[in-house]
């Protein structure tokens, strides 16, 4: 698929390639690679491309032979979870409004009779 005007390949070819542009290459070319989407033969030509590339514009062949990214859901996505809007579902806290009552009312027994004990 030929690269649109836009590309930074195309705009700034002249460009040296740095690490970062290799290593997000060779992720590609690897998932690429190992989603069955290119060839061990094109495989080995693309990352000889790479990895002998000086300018950006040396990469043009590599992208524009690049198969799109495998089309995957995230997890997140996949996974069965509560309506849209809706955090977690939602939980009985019956038990624990009873807890913090209990806790509430022995601390306000304790409280009373320390004070009846010093009034006292």
């Amino acid at each position: 698929m030929a690269l649109p005007p836009s590309s930074k390949y195309l705009q700034r070819a002249n460009d040296p390639v740095d690490e970062v542009e290799r290593d997000s290459l060779n992720r590609r070319l690897n998932a690429a690679f190992a989603d069955g989407r290119i060839t061990h033969d094109d495989y080995a030509a693309a990352m000889d491309t790479v990895y002998g590339a000086r300018v950006l514009g040396d990469l043009v062949p590599v992208i524009e032979r690049l198969p799109a990214a495998a089309v995957d859901v995230p997890a997140i996505v996949q996974q069965g979870g509560p309506p849209a809007g809706r955090v977690a579902e939602s939980r009985n806290l019956v038990p624990v409004a009873i807890g913090v009552g209990l806790v509430g009312i022995s601390l306000l027994t304790i409280l009373l009779l320390i004070l009846a004990v010093v009034i006292l």
